[in-house]
This record gives structure tokens, C-alpha cells and sequence, in this order.
């Protein structure tokens, strides 16, 4: 797989996005948080989007003019809608906003509809923990975006309807959480597909319910089904998050039919200071650490990391040694920049 550097890669990305009419500042953005999910290690929320975001905004999915409303705001509460603008800029605004409400009022509930895909939600997690804050969101896809069967079930009913969360770790890396309620994200069956690669066992079936490995059955004729992470666990939050996003934010709930896809989020923002307090919580979140983190390990275990670490170490790694891209991946970045006179990044 070629390796490129953060500093050709995302240039190259916001001038894809400007050659087809994207807005400088809104390209700049999203390109911004592709390469950041790359840097992470969540290669399936990364460049290898640009070519469907393409594709996404010519049927009319994502309004590259979109703008925030504010539709309703009270001290501790924010509803807002994205007119279907890119889920990075927005994630970003609302996230932005919930945050200065959550410092003044001690709380606040976002909720976000009718915004495209909002990508990495680990980012907004990222963002609160570096504000201070304590985060967890919800996401479902409006309504749309099946591609997960509830337990038992072989045919997709379900998004992938993802859980963020963030911590501050006060003199460290903030505890961040992010992950879909289906055992492996459908953007990683991409990837795997991409790669020539084969699925971890217990992740997806093909159209008749029998378990497979191989990525292509995913997107068969039938297509076959992720399925949710931990059984009757991983379907169970997928249907609150189904609830939490989808019928608070009035966006609705997964459904046959939704003739888009598009993203939802409910997130609770909190500040610690007005709840056990800011000197008990820094203490406590740094005792449970190193409570966890000291555990006898398993053999051939080296170390335990908490949640967001890997991520981190991912990030130091790939900013040094370059962003590995999939052949197939590149090769499709290149086409679209060819397409509309865009020199491509150099490898």
C-alpha cells in the first residue's frame, strides 16, 4: 500500500473536494477530519469515503452549502439541523456549541438531525474531553443506512448506530470510546474488500443467515448482514441508540424504505466541576487508571491500555512513518482528481 505523508494527503483531499464545487473553508474541514480518522487508525471513516461523499452530493444526500438552524436552545439543551451539509463541519459546530452551553450551565443535551454523515465520532469525544468535559453520544443513520441484523435476525433492520464517549485524564490522554453497536463497521467490510482480505470470524452472515468471513457476501445479490457486537448486548444498545438518537432528536428510528442515508446524534456533554466536583474527579479518574492499567496481565500481554490509547499510538506512528492507503483506494482518489484537472499527491 502506498504511504502518504499527512502534509500531501490532506491538501490533496480539499482540492478533490474544490474541484466539484465544494466550498474552500467546508472542503478544508472535511478533508481535515478524514485525515485525522486515518491518523487514528479508523481507515473506514477516512479518505476512502471521498469517492462516495462524491457520489453522496450528486444524488442530492449531502448539501455542500447546507447551513446549522438552531431549532431549539435552552440553557442546558441544543436541537439543531444540518441541512444535510457534511457531518464533519456540523459534528463540529453543534460539538463547539454544546460545549460552551455545558461550561456555563454545568450540562447540556445536544441532539443533531438532518446532518450527512458525521464520520469519526470519536472526534467529538476528543473534542468535550479536551474542553474538560465528559462526553457520550448515540448515532443512528435517520431512519436509513440498514446494515445490521438484530439478533437472531438475517436481514439487515439496523445501522451500525454507533457509541462515542470521552473523559479527561487530568496530566494524560484523555479516555476515549469509540465504536459501533455491530460487531465490525461496515466501512471496515470495505476496507477488508479492498484489501483482498478476509472478516474476523462472527461478524457478518451471507443472505441466508450463514456466518462467512469473506466481505464480498456482504454485498452480495441478496446482500448478507453485520451483525451486533456481544449478541443480545451489542443489539440492545443498538436499539437505545436507535431510541436516543432517532426518536428524541425526531429524526425517527431505522426503518425499511428511507430513501437516504443520513446521520442523527443525541450527546450528553458534562462538566464535572458541578457535579462531584473537578478536584474529586481529577483524583478518582487517575486512581482508577492506574487501578486498571496495574492489573497482573495475561501471558504474551504487554501492556493494558485504556480506551483511546491505541488510537494515540496510531496517531505518533502514522504522523511519523505516513498514511497507509489500500491500492484500490488511491487509485479511486486519483480518478476523481483526474476527472476534474487535480494534480495528485506524490507518494
Amino acid at each position: 500500500m502506498p504511504l502518504i505523508a499527512t502534509r500531501k494527503l490532506t491538501p490533496f483531499v480539499a482540492a478533490i473536494f474544490r474541484a466539484y464545487d465544494v466550498p474552500s473553508a467546508i472542503a478544508r474541514t472535511v478533508a481535515e477530519s478524514l485525515v485525522l480518522a486515518n491518523l487514528k487508525g479508523h481507515d473506514s471513516h477516512s479518505v476512502q469515503r471521498v469517492v462516495q461523499y462524491l457520489d453522496w452530493m450528486q444524488r442530492g444526500w449531502i448539501n455542500p452549502r447546507g447551513k446549522l438552524r438552531v431549532v431549539r436552545d435552552k440553557p442546558s439543551l441544543l436541537l439543531v439541523e444540518g441541512g444535510f451539509q457534511f457531518g464533519q463541519v456540523i459534528g463540529r459546530q453543534a460539538t463547539a456549541m454544546a460545549i460552551r452551553k455545558a461550561k456555563r450551565a454545568g450540562v447540556c443535551v445536544l441532539t443533531i438531525r438532518r446532518s450527512a454523515h458525521l464520520g469519526r465520532m470519536g472526534e467529538f469525544a476528543e473534542m468535550a474531553a479536551a474542553a474538560g468535559l465528559v462526553y457520550f453520544s448515540f448515532t443512528n443513520t435517520h431512519g436509513g443506512g440498514l446494515c445490521v441484523a438484530p439478533y437472531g435476525g438475517r436481514e439487515r433492520r439496523l445501522s451500525a448506530n454507533p457509541l462515542a464517549a470521552g473523559a479527561p485524564m487530568p496530566g494524560g490522554t484523555p479516555i476515549i470510546m469509540d465504536m459501533a453497536t455491530a460487531a465490525i463497521a461496515d466501512g471496515k467490510v470495505s476496507v477488508a474488500k479492498a484489501k483482498g482480505e478476509r472478516l474476523p470470524p462472527g461478524c457478518v452472515v451471507d443472505a441466508r443467515g450463514k456466518m462467512t468471513t469473506d466481505p464480498n457476501d456482504y454485498y452480495g445479490d441478496p446482500p448478507g448482514a453485520l451483525l451486533p457486537f456481544g449478541g443480545h448486548k451489542g443489539f440492545a444498545l443498538s436499539v437505545f441508540a436507535d431510541i436516543f438518537a432517532g426518536a428524541l432528536s425526531g429524526a425517527g428510528c431505522s426503518k425499511i424504505g428511507v430513501d437516504r442515508v443520513a446521520n442523527a446524534m443525541l450527546a450528553l456533554v458534562l462538566d464535572p466541576r458541578v457535579l462531584a466536583g473537578r478536584r474529586f474527579y481529577d483524583r478518582e479518574v487517575k486512581a482508577f487508571a492506574r487501578h486498571v492499567k496495574s492489573c497482573p496481565r495475561r501471558n504474551g500481554v504487554e501492556e493494558i491500555l485504556l480506551p483511546g490509547a491505541p488510537e494515540e499510538r496510531e496517531f505518533a506512528r502514522r504522523k511519523r512513518e505516513g498514511i497507509p492507503i489500500p491500492e484500490s483506494t488511491w487509485i479511486a482518489l486519483v480518478q476523481a482528481a483526474r476527472e476534474k484537472g487535480v494534480v495528485s499527491a506524490s507518494r
